[in-house]
């Protein structure tokens, strides 16, 4: 769906998972707003506590006079302050309305973009809402029946890459290129009639995610650095996200979610992770 033309919509996040023993969490304010009754745009800064703004000293391992080594394995359950992770920018065009009574089949294509990743992500997998610059794009299919509901998207990021300089030693970090997708499901369990636009509704939704990415390039002053963690080397996974969602007085949505991994794991967050949102339209 798009936002309403001339209207203000305000989505509040929060992710949260434990990492050895440290409590992840990143917060988001999605402030969006429908350019056209096609056209939805919308800016969402992030603050999460998920990385420092240099990279770990011990992820580098000087093990020979002629060269740099990385570290066999990336350390988890560092401690890191809260801070500004970027604002993330996105762009929604429904080119494809197939609306009927009781069902209906539409298309859209996205554009998103990160201008300044703020944290040292440390892992080889990319990710535009927190973690990484760059910038990315795809289409986005979604089919309603009755009480049913279908969604796919698919797409592809192109992120930036990070330079640090620990002890005046200048690092970057260059990431491989991804493909994500989600398959999502819901199913609206309450009221079996709608009665008045004051009624809440309750929905449950299955949702797989899934990413494909490649391995990162390190540098050391422009010369090449062996990369030898697993966090480091491109793969592949899809988690599965469990949710129930409450609509009150057909405006103010209310989500939580819960994700497990279903083909291998992803590095970039510990499991379970925990969603929570709240969206609102200011018409």
């Amino acid at each position: 769906s798009t936002v309403p033309k001339g209207v203000i919509g305000l989505k509040v996040l929060s992710e949260t998972y434990n990492e050895s023993g440290i409590m992840r969490n990143q917060f988001s304010a999605r402030l969006m707003y429908g350019l056209t009754s096609k056209l939805t745009v919308w800016a969402q800064p992030m603050v999460s506590n998920h990385h420092g703004n240099s990279f770990p000293s011990d992820l580098f391992n000087h093990s020979h006079s002629s060269g740099i080594s990385f570290a066999q394995q990336v350390s988890y359950g560092n401690k890191y302050k809260y801070s500004f992770a970027g604002v993330h920018l996105y762009g929604k065009y429904r080119f494809l309305s197939l609306d009927k009574e009781g069902s209906h089949f539409r298309m859209a294509l996205y554009g998103e973009y990160t201008p300044i990743g703020r944290q040292a992500h440390d892992e080889a997998e990319v990710h535009l809402q927190g973690d990484n610059a760059g910038w990315g794009s795809g289409l986005i299919a979604t089919y309603l029946k009755s009480r049913f509901s279908a969604s796919f998207t698919g797409g592809f990021i192109l992120p930036q890459s990070f330079e640090d300089n620990i002890s005046n030693n200048r690092y970057r970090m260059d990431y491989g290129n991804a493909i994500a997708y989600s398959l999502s499901f819901g199913y609206l369990l309450y009221p079996k009639k709608y009665e008045s636009y004051n009624q809440s509704n309750y929905n449950i939704y299955l949702e797989l995610m899934g990413k494909a990415y490649g391995d990162v390039a390190l540098t050391w002053f422009d010369i090449p650095i062996e990369v030898r963690s697993p966090a480091l080397i491109g793969g592949k996974y899809l988690d599965a996200y469990f949710g129930v969602q409450r609509i009150v007085n057909s405006n103010d949505r209310i989500e939580l979610s819960i994700g497990v991994p279903v083909l291998n794991k992803s590095y970039r967050h510990f499991y379970p992770i925990l969603n929570l949102a709240w969206q609102r339209y200011f018409y």
